[in-house]
């Protein structure tokens, strides 16, 4: 069994709530449907990736974008990072995100469990490379990590949530002034959603 597979397989044995930190996210639509089972049985799912701004793999970004709706309908909690608001946190940040993007592979199950280690939730993990984690129970580590992860979710990141139209996407942020919300991807040039456009339907999502 892949290793990607024994973290879904935990994750979806938790009761209360999940919270994951995942640099690369593309869930497919097995991941969907296993997230939505998870909301279904009032399991709590929050999710921490990359935005588009902040992702070094700007097609790994694509693969995910295609499941943000279906997963936000299912009653996810999606956070993304912001690269430039990840530069001027203070506070602590995530192991790795220092470069302003998401490198941290996390889990944290029902506040108890706490998953470290090198798998993303993607098709890469799960076929193509070989991964290492590590699971222990810990509830002292896991309000440690919760406690990292909310902080990057709060002063890092943005929350997306549906415009008033119920279709659309809208990115949210607080700042100084108080809460910005934006309509478009955030820190993204139009060269980089040309090139996406163009690449995107060229590349395989079992390789991204």
């Amino acid at each position: 069994m892949s290793a990607e597979m024994n973290v879904m397989d935990r994750v979806m044995e938790s009761k209360s709530e999940v919270v994951i930190s995942s640099p690369y996210f593309i869930p497919g639509a097995m991941g969907v449907q296993a997230f939505g089972d998870l909301r279904k049985r009032n399991v709590k799912v929050i999710i921490l990736t990359n935005s588009f701004a902040a992702n070094d793999v700007p097609l790994a970004h694509t693969g995910y974008a295609r499941y943000r709706v279906a997963l936000l309908r299912a009653g996810i909690d999606i956070y993304e990072l912001s690269p430039t608001r990840i530069q001027h946190n203070e506070r602590l940040m995530l192991p790795g995100a220092s470069l302003g993007r998401l490198h941290a592979k996390t889990a944290v199950i029902d506040q108890a469990m706490v998953y470290i280690g090198s798998v993303n939730l993607d098709p890469r993990s799960e076929n193509l490379n070989t991964e290492l984690g590590l699971f222990a129970r810990c509830p002292e580590l896991a309000k440690e990590v919760i406690r990292v992860i909310n902080i990057s979710k709060l002063q890092s990141s943005y929350r997306l949530r549906f415009a008033p139209d119920g279709q659309s996407l809208e990115w949210l942020a607080t700042d100084d002034q108080g809460e910005v919300v934006l309509s478009e991807e955030p820190e993204v040039t139009p060269f980089m959603r040309l090139q996406s456009m163009f690449l995107a339907p060229f590349v395989p999502e079992q390789l991204l």
